[in-house]
């Protein structure tokens, strides 16, 4: 897992050219680079990290004071905030150089893309810091599922990764044509700077969240949130709903049916089948499968 995180963030920082000119920053010892992301967060996946400066901060700064600085938004273009809304750091522990950050439940919200640039943002900015080497992250005290809560030093961010250029995916969707008679299809393609299911998960999500490009066909999911928590079980995709999401899939069967297929058409996944306990869970339980009748 470490090397695979290693490798996702060096792909991210490979593309942020202005990245060099923070460690040119840096090393004129003026106040601290707090990293943000930076790019297009909206475009699947394409994403990078940069920074800007922090006049008042140092390397002697307290975790806590760094932290809370990066919870603000960034003043300077091109930059967004890489940490999810209403986070904590819960607290903190230096030994032996690594530095483990114990932050709220509202880290567990990030998965794929996302939590690899704040992971990112996260290392780059705090090994900065007097004594810290590397970085170590957990949530309520556990570790991070994905991974992230190994030890990553400035140097396994900035290595050069096997994965130097995004690929181009394609994603086949399906959306509730407009007069809800059945199921149309749409293809897109995005680049990606990961392959991992978790990723192309993501992916499918944003992109009918975004609604059809199209003409004929409904935009049932637009207006949802463009991620949802997922997890595979062999090869059933397992999603946890959020409230908006549950109420359009158990009211509209096709939506719903739209939703499983597009997820179908990725190599690793067979089915798809729902976490959810509110109003409606009847009508989401048990395994869904693609049906292109």
């Amino acid at each position: 897992m470490r090397g695979r995180l290693c490798i996702l963030l060096a792909a991210l920082l490979a593309v942020s050219a202005a990245l060099t000119g923070c460690t040119a920053a840096e090393a004129e010892g003026e106040g601290l680079s707090i990293y943000y992301a930076s790019g297009d967060q909206e475009s699947y996946g394409q994403a990078a990290v940069d920074c800007e400066r922090w006049a008042e901060g140092s390397a002697s700064s307290a975790v806590d004071e760094v932290f809370a600085r990066m919870l603000e938004e960034p003043t300077e273009e091109g930059l967004s905030q890489s940490l999810p809304d209403g986070v904590r750091l819960w607290s903190w522990a230096l030994e032996d150089g690594v530095l483990t950050l114990n932050l709220s439940e509202d880290y567990n919200g990030l998965s794929g893309i996302s939590l690899t640039v704040a992971s990112a943002c996260l290392v780059l900015t705090m090994t900065q810091l007097d004594g810290v080497e590397a970085l170590s992250i957990t949530v309520d005290g556990q570790p991070l599922p994905e991974g992230s809560q190994v030890p990553l030093t400035r140097e396994d961010v900035l290595l050069t990764g096997e994965i130097q250029d995004p690929a181009t995916v394609g994603f086949q969707l399906y959306f509730p044509l407009s007069d809800w008679s059945g199921l149309g299809t749409e293809y897109r393609e995005t680049e990606l700077y990961s392959d991992s299911l978790t990723d192309q998960i993501d992916t499918v999500i944003a992109m009918l969240a975004a609604g059809p490009g199209t003409d004929g066909m409904e935009a049932a999911f637009v207006g949802l949130e463009a991620h949802l928590d997922s997890q595979m079980v062999d090869d059933v995709c397992v999603l946890t709903l959020t409230e908006s999401w549950a109420a359009v899939l158990s009211a509209q069967e096709l939506s719903r049916q739209a939703l499983v297929n597009s997820l179908c058409e990725l190599e690793q996944v067979e089915a798809v089948a729902f976490d959810w306990d509110g109003e409606g869970q009847g009508s989401l339980d048990g395994t869904w499968y693609a049906d292109y009748g």
